[in-house]
């Protein structure tokens, strides 16, 4: 490195060594190259010298940066009244913004040109379109808060494409997937995933379920979901009563072997813990992936509302019922109707059926 310039090397399969020249650690990108290693010439000190003079010429701008842009979001009211789950989502991105582009003056992220090395960064996350998303979306949010607080005149990240396919609405667990979890998770596990399974609930409104929230025919709470303004209205099936029943006895089973003196009340939570404590969502989500992996399964947690749809199909609630209870449009619901509950319901019908030419 000569300069004070920053170069970087990036390859890509099929494709050759790309070189990166930066005016300087965090600052625009000056030049590119691919094959060999660029020389240090007298064009990229000039266009290094050029791009400092540039920043000296607006220190009010310059003197910000993508990290100080962070801390202010960070404590501003927007941040503050989002969800836990997402502003711990937004934190763990945040961090790895500023690992990467924690130096750069925000007068660099009004030229369109960064874009190039916003998606070079996200591409590090490519085979985990999910992670790439998650990226992108904390970024948006942050430079669109920095251009309505007047700090930029524009959000070169916004409008990018996800990589995530985000419709998994028809796909649902089966019986297989079912026994498969059953055992390869501890039964705290296994007690969330029947609770996804019977209310349609996300991870982090599962975990915070209160038992105060069930009825004698509904679970009516506000959710997590844009900070509790959403009223879920989730009918009890027989397996969600008959569930939650063998949590209370498994409760009481376990303090009634314990000395009295570490004997725990019943969590203000449905689930809980091996130590009968609330789960954070963190933490159900990393023991529930522990167990997936074990069990070979490549399904997720939130492909269980598909599985949820489907029961409530079956149970005889309509496409309109159904989508006001998780949110989904009327069509997604359908799709799940003709794809399987419509479909169990004509297998049932042809075995009672057959069942019945037997006994005649």
């Amino acid at each position: 490195m000569a300069a004070g310039l920053h170069i970087v090397s990036k390859r890509k399969a099929g494709r050759a060594l790309r070189w990166y020249v930066y005016a300087w650690r965090g600052g625009p990108l000056i030049h590119k190259s691919e094959g060999t290693r660029p020389k240090i010439t007298a064009a990229l000190t000039d266009a290094a010298a050029e791009a400092r003079k540039a920043g000296r010429e607006t220190p009010a701008r310059s003197s910000s940066n993508i990290a100080g842009l962070i801390t202010a979001f960070r404590t501003a009211p927007e941040f503050q009244k989002l969800a836990q789950s997402t502003r711990t989502s937004h934190n763990t991105w945040l961090g790895r913004i500023e690992e990467e582009f924690g130096d750069t003056p925000l007068t660099v992220f009004e030229d369109r040109r960064v874009r190039a090395d916003v998606l070079d960064w996200r591409d590090k996350w490519a085979d985990k379109p999910r992670s790439a998303d998650a990226a992108m979306q904390t970024f948006s949010r942050l430079l669109s808060w920095g251009y309505d607080r007047g700090k930029l005149t524009v959000n070169v990240v916004k409008g990018f494409g996800q990589l995530y396919d985000a419709n998994r609405s028809d796909v649902i667990w089966n019986a297989d997937d079912f026994a498969r979890i059953a055992a390869a998770a501890s039964v705290e596990v296994n007690e969330g995933v029947a609770l996804a399974a019977f209310t349609g609930l996300r991870r982090g409104d599962l975990v915070e379920l209160p038992w105060d929230a069930i009825g004698e025919h509904a679970i009516i709470w506000k959710t997590n979901k844009s900070r509790g303004r959403n009223l879920a209205t989730i009918p009890l099936l027989p397996e969600t009563k008959a569930l939650l029943a063998r949590i209370v006895e498994r409760h009481a089973a376990d303090m009634a072997g314990r000395p009295e003196a570490k004997r725990r009340p019943l969590p203000a939570t449905v689930l809980a813990n091996s130590r009968w404590q609330p789960w954070t969502a963190t933490g159900f989500g990393s023991r529930f992936d522990d167990a997936k992996k074990a069990a070979g399964i490549t399904k997720h947690l939130h492909d269980l509302r598909g599985t949820f749809v489907t029961r409530c199909c079956i149970a005889g609630l309509n496409d309109r019922e159904i989508s006001d209870i998780v949110g989904w449009h009327t069509k997604d619901v359908a799709a799940i109707r003709a794809k399987y509950a419509d479909q169990a319901r004509v297998v049932v019908a042809i075995g009672e059926r057959l069942a019945k030419a037997t006994i005649s």
